[in-house]
């Protein structure tokens, strides 16, 4: 898929920030390794564009100075050897589904996430509009907002093969 125009393509970007800094890294980062990054590159240069160039994530800037002071960072703050984001085994999964589908037995809530689901969707609502009304009510219902999200799938899904 090519680029429209006007887009900052990999080459405009290396013409108009020609300095990079470089964290050797093929793993993933956590989530808060990825917002401290980011909020690093914004405190330094304002805007950074970063690409991922054989192990290396790439950090473009328009000035030498600049490039060098997120390097020092990253060599200083040894985010490259910080543990990547621990990946859930299939059981840890079903552990979690399992206690979304007991809360919402247990509080009642099941019946009413899944109506709000079904009433979307015969309403000619998407899918995800669906979802998302289901999601409200069990954040609604005292569903932690972390796993509200989940806790809805796992309700719709056990209705849809209640069905079955």
């Amino acid at each position: 898929m090519g680029r429209r125009r006007g887009e900052d393509s990999i080459a405009s970007r290396k013409r108009r920030m020609p300095f990079v800094a470089k964290i050797r890294r093929d793993d993933p980062f956590r989530p808060q390794d990825e917002r401290e990054i980011q909020a690093m590159c914004k405190r330094i240069a304002a805007a950074a564009g970063w690409r991922e160039d054989a192990g290396y994530r790439v950090f473009h800037f328009g000035t030498w100075a600049k490039a060098r002071a997120m390097q020092h960072w990253i060599d200083r703050s040894g985010i490259a050897h910080r543990p990547m984001p621990k990946l859930e085994t299939p059981q840890e999964r079903e552990e979690r589904r399992h206690e979304a589908l007991v809360w919402g037995l247990e509080t009642g809530a099941a019946h009413a996430v899944v109506q709000a689901y079904q009433q979307a969707r015969d309403r000619g609502e998407s899918e995800l509009t669906g979802f998302n009304a289901a999601a409200d009510v069990a954040l609604a219902r005292g569903r932690p907002l972390d796993k509200v999200n989940e806790t809805a799938r796992v309700l719709i899904d056990w209705a849809v093969q209640l069905n079955m």
